[in-house]
């Protein structure tokens, strides 16, 4: 069993997840956990992501479901469980009765009965359910309320509105021998792609959004609701689940392509200046190629503030973006844009300049109406007579979902620029691992909508840099204490080996899909790289992808489980390679390395290790690796190699 020290340098928090109950019945196995069901795979083959029944607050807050009298019956052929839950604002509101049934068949049913103590006010109540990252483009058989079927296939691009609509089934075609029929009852369904989001999945979920919200759910009012699963498989596809992930995982190395690796920014926001300059010496040591300086018209005061950060680019020598939220209805972007140029007279500029109202920084859910705002035109006309000559980006300061839905002329733009935030929907160590695997979908999603305009990303990090569909973020509890919550502002994993492993899959997916520019977390607070007085993992591994800038990328395969995945990313400059693998799961891993002849030179290579016992007050320390020797990875643990040099 794992030391509480070691925990928290894992995971930053001290606050466990429970663990997941596995429940099979022949071909057909899913894991149960906190009423909800996940995983849900035929003879080892993923089908489903999750089935759940939600209750949604007024700013899009899922009420926590407490759970009681859980009983659980396996058999042969057909697992059972039953439970009773409780949810809402005091946690009593809506009262909920839930049956599952799962049978070796391939059918599975998960049915719910709520009974309202008091009304309720929500913006959605009912089944969700997620099909997995693998089904885009994929066949699919959507059958709508009024018994119509439809021939249709899952879309590659991300979908900035609901692919279907008026749902009562959808059957998916996984490959030639297996498919799945997904059954709603109680209510009608629709369906958004979550990849806007990050997350892995496709969403369908109950209540259109064309009807208004948030409504109430009158006290003694009940809700029933079902959802039904039937797996159709050829019978060389029925083989028993037992669950087993046996095999070592493997990275390859291959050749060095044409791609440089993109330089690596970081963020600074205003109300975090004072302790930035405090380190001002440390984002020197740092050494990234930028830093983007965030500054919000609607209570930054920019004669003060801009200076300063011109002042913090000299001091560390990093030159700086300077990102400038405008004011909204009401606003002039030509004076407040002006403003901003004649605060930086005489001082360093910036090398690049990127712009939003702020009303773009929030959400507009499909068939509502978009705020008054200044337009794309005058914003960006506004920024060319200000900072003539200067680089001039545009897009979302909120998260890729809000650049899809509301795309800027990228004619008029040198580069344009969107954020991701993996815990909107989902803040489990599992969810956040995942959104990493859609990152490469993001990135072609945008680079269609864009064409030949340039792409940059971030600053990113795990928690919500803002909250586009509530009135702020989340606050969390400090340090160790911190939990894992959707949208807040401080996820504690920031701070652990989790952070750091997460950290490399970004920029890993990314950087191979040919992002020009990514900017990772934030100097200091929350965000930030260190804790308390002493840097994090993932200032030491931001500090070693600064110093790849303009190495050639190396293309890198990974073999590995789903269930237990890795990250990989390897550049090659000078005659030397450097490899960066990092354990993105809760497990130890063995890793098998193979690597081209010219890579190996000698065979001789060094390895440091972000692990749970290494001293992050000074980089890792390389040490000697043989290269024929396979590498066993610590939960989380990220390593760096080096070879041939």
């Amino acid at each position: 069993m794992q030391s509480v020290d070691t925990i928290v340098a894992q995971l930053g928090t001290m606050q466990a997840e429970l663990e997941p109950t596995r429940l099979v019945a022949g071909p057909l196995s899913v894991e149960f956990q906190d009423g909800a069901l996940r995983y849900l795979r035929y003879a080892g083959r993923e089908v489903i992501r999750a089935i759940s029944f939600l209750a949604r607050d007024e700013n899009w807050g899922t009420h926590a479901l407490h759970l009681d009298d859980v009983r659980v019956e396996e058999a042969n052929d057909q697992f059972t469980v039953t439970y009773r839950g409780a949810c809402g604002p005091t946690g009593r509101e809506l009262q909920l009765h839930a049956s599952i049934v799962g049978r070796a068949d391939g059918s599975l049913e998960f049915r719910t009965r709520a009974t309202l103590e008091s009304d309720l006010l929500t913006n959605r109540t009912g089944f969700v359910v997620l099909h997995p990252l693998d089904v885009s483009g994929k066949p699919v058989v959507v059958e709508t309320v009024d018994g119509k079927r439809h021939d249709t296939r899952f879309p590659e691009r991300i979908d900035p509105l609901q692919p279907f609509r008026e749902i009562r089934a959808l059957t998916t075609r996984h490959d030639e021998s297996l498919s799945a029929e997904v059954r709603f009852e109680g209510d009608t369904f629709e369906m958004e792609d979550q990849r806007n989001w990050s997350d892995a999945s496709f969403k369908t979920y109950v209540r259109p959004l064309a009807l208004p919200w948030p409504y109430t759910l009158e006290k003694g009012s009940t809700l029933e609701q079902a959802v039904t699963v039937r797996i159709h498989a050829a019978s060389s596809a029925t083989d028993a689940d037992t669950g087993a992930t046996t095999r070592n995982a493997r990275v390859a190395l291959g050749q060095a392509t044409s791609q440089a690796v993109p330089p690596l920014g970081i963020g600074v926001r205003a109300e975090q200046l004072a302790d930035a300059e405090r380190r001002a010496h440390a984002l020197r040591a740092l050494k990234p190629a930028y830093f983007i300086a965030h500054v919000d018209v609607r209570h930054d005061d920019l004669t003060t503030v801009l200076p300063r950060f011109a002042d913090l680019s000299n001091a560390s020598s990093v030159p700086y973006v300077l990102e400038v939220v405008l004011n909204g209805e009401g606003g002039d972007p030509r004076h407040e844009l002006a403003r901003a140029a004649e605060a930086l007279r005489g001082q360093t500029a910036p090398i690049a300049l990127q712009v939003s109202p702020a009303p773009d920084l929030k959400a507009v859910l499909p068939g509502s109406p978009w705020p008054p705002c200044p337009s794309f035109d005058e914003v960006f006309a506004a920024a060319r007579a200000a900072f003539a000559g200067l680089p001039l980006g545009g897009g979302s300061f909120a998260y890729f979902t809000e650049f899809n839905r509301k795309r800027p002329p990228f004619e008029q733009i040198d580069y344009a620029t969107f954020t991701t935030c993996p815990i909107v929907h989902a803040a489990d160590d599992r969810s956040v691992m995942e959104t990493l695997g859609t990152l490469p979908f993001n990135a072609a999603s945008a680079a269609a909508l864009a064409q030949s305009t340039p792409l940059r990303v971030g600053p990113s990090t795990i928690a919500a840099r803002d909250n586009p569909y509530g009135a702020s973020a989340l606050a969390n509890e400090p340090g160790a204490q911190g939990r894992r919550l959707c949208l807040t502002d401080d996820d504690p994993r920031q701070r652990g080996l989790f952070g750091a492993a997460w950290n490399l899959g970004y920029f890993a997916a990314f950087a191979t899909a040919g992002i020009t520019h990514i900017a990772l977390s934030e100097l200091t607070g929350p965000r930030g790289l260190f804790d308390g007085e002493r840097p994090t993992p993932l200032y030491h591994l931001l500090a070693s992808l600064a110093a790849a800038r303009g190495a050639k990328q190396v293309a890198t395969r990974i073999e590995h489980d789903a269930a237990a995945p890795l990250a990989a990313f390897a550049a090659t400059q000078s005659g030397a390679t450097t490899l960066w693998i990092a354990n993105l799961c809760a497990q130890p891993r063995t890793v098998e390395l193979e690597a081209r002849a010219e890579q190996r030179g000698d065979a001789k290579a060094t390895i440091a290790r972000w692990r749970a016992d290494t001293d992050f007050t000074a980089p890792p320390a390389h040490r000697d690796f043989d290269l024929a020797s396979p590498l066993t990875l610590d939960p989380y643990e990220t390593v760096q190699l080096r070879m041939g040099a």
